[in-house]
């Protein structure tokens, strides 16, 4: 049996107070519609098609650079005329199943998926649906018994439908040739003179085809986006979510409400997370490690026993076991920090290696460079690897020491063993072996110079 997943994305999003498409708004690191798309491409959808109407150029840019089908509905009517502008896309198939999907809904899991696509091999469709303590604004779930019969939106409602807790999500399993048959017989007899999707259930029910429903358990994957400050109010939830997850696996997580986890973080034993740090991407770290406060960490994976200081960033690097980081460092992506090296404040490292044991502790900024274990490099140094149209690489070899204020003027390699004074600007290869390098023009002083140049001035 294939799947085709429909997701529907033609709303105006008027409540977004935005030019920018609402599901282009990210939400935990990335787009709304990225969500939905990757909940379809989990459960192995064969083809995904998105329903869209005069979609802004950055959306159809998006659309066109993750290769997803698109359907172009030319004038919005309601959920059943979107979906009919998706099958016109779709070629006719008897033993395929369609999964219609909200735009606009971004954490539906695809477990939640797959146990309602099997439920669908024993009924015609499979509808989502959620016990609101609260369901204003939705479609309400009537049933006959346990049969589902019909559901009524909000606006259409009596009194005392608006009672009924058990709300659709707009999530959809079907069998094809079923939704093909009934959803042209779908009209706009309603307030808003839409052609609503959800009458399906009617019609089926009213034609003895057999529906199943699935109750979702988790609120999160069934809320849906309209405003921003339903996007705020969902990802917070969700945040607060998962960093209450790893609290509860002993992960030592100090205020729950200020731990973003944007992404898949992944952790170990005795692990101590301060306030205010944002994980997004893939991390993982370590066992007995501690972030501080403040920190921003993404791609990137923390080896054991590591203290990662406040204020720190770190973006595509690995850092190894026993290392101090920070405060204030920015590691970026290409950097590796083997075992016991330090990066200490305001130092920036990229795309380089720093060695087991070296130390790089003030205001420095390596670049593009290898450096050996075991070396000291002092406060404010610099590798010039960029002359304005390429890089080079710096090499420092093991049990150096970088003296203050040194630039290292790539390409250029310090030997092992070698020593250079501070103030130096090195633009050639050191000879090593204890030698003691020093690059830097010649104190000069000059007498009474403020009282020449004011009389010069004159």
């Amino acid at each position: 049996m294939s799947l085709t997943t429909i997701i529907l994305a033609a709303g105006k999003s008027t409540r977004m107070l935005s030019l920018k498409s609402k599901i282009l708004f990210k939400i935990s690191a990335e787009p709304i519609i990225q969500h939905v798309y990757n909940a379809a491409k989990k459960i192995k959808s064969d083809d995904i098609i998105c329903v869209l109407s005069n979609p802004p150029v950055e959306l159809t840019k998006f659309i066109k650079e993750n290769n997803i089908k698109s359907a172009l509905q030319k004038k919005p009517s309601g959920t059943a005329d979107a979906v009919k502008s998706a099958l016109k896309k779709i070629p006719s198939k008897r033993n395929n199943n369609i999964l219609i999907l909200c735009g606009d809904v971004p954490f539906i899991s695809s477990q939640s998926l797959n146990i309602m696509l099997k439920k669908l091999t024993q009924s015609d469709l499979c509808l989502g649906t959620f016990n609101q303590a609260n369901p204003k604004g939705y479609g309400r779930v009537i049933r006959d018994g346990h049969k589902v019969i019909k559901i009524v939106e909000e606006k259409d409602a009596s009194e005392k439908i608006k009672k009924v807790t058990e709300i659709n999500t707009g999530i959809i399993c079907i069998k094809e040739h079923v939704l093909r048959k009934y959803i042209g017989k779908i009209n706009n007899n309603n307030k808003q003179k839409e052609f609503y999707l959800t009458d399906l259930i009617a019609l089926l029910s009213d034609n003895n085809h057999k529906i199943s429903t699935y109750s979702i358990k988790d609120e999160l994957e069934t809320m849906g986006i309209n405003s921003k400050k339903d996007l705020v109010d969902l990802e917070r939830k969700l945040l607060v979510k998962k960093a209450t997850n790893l609290l509860n696996k002993g992960v030592l997580i100090r205020d729950v409400q200020r731990t973003d986890i944007k992404g898949d973080l992944k952790v170990q034993k005795d692990v101590d997370i301060d306030i205010n740090c944002i994980f997004e991407d893939k991390v993982t770290i370590g066992s007995n490690s501690t972030i501080g406060h403040n920190c921003y960490l993404n791609r990137c994976k923390i080896g054991k026993n590591v203290h990662i200081k406040p204020n720190t960033i770190i973006f595509g690097a690995t850092i190894g076991d026993n290392c101090i980081v920070g405060p204030y460092a920015r590691i970026r992506p290409g950097a590796v920090l083997k075992n016991n090296s330090q990066v200490g404040n305001f130092v920036e490292v990229k795309n380089s290696t720093i060695g087991s044991g070296t130390k790089i502790n003030h205001l420095s900024y390596i670049g593009d460079a290898t450096l050996g274990s075991n070396i000291n490099v002092g406060a404010g140094c610099i590798t010039c690897n960029y002359d304005g149209e390429k890089k080079y690489k710096t090499v420092i070899e093991s049990n150096s020491f970088i003296g203050s204020g040194t630039r290292l003027v790539a390409p250029v390699t310090v030997a092992k063993g070698s020593y250079i004074a501070a103030g130096s600007t090195v633009t050639k290869d050191t000879p090593g072996g204890g030698s003691l390098t020093i690059a830097r023009s010649k104190q000069v002083s000059i007498p009474k110079w403020k009282s020449k140049t004011i009389k010069g001035k004159k």
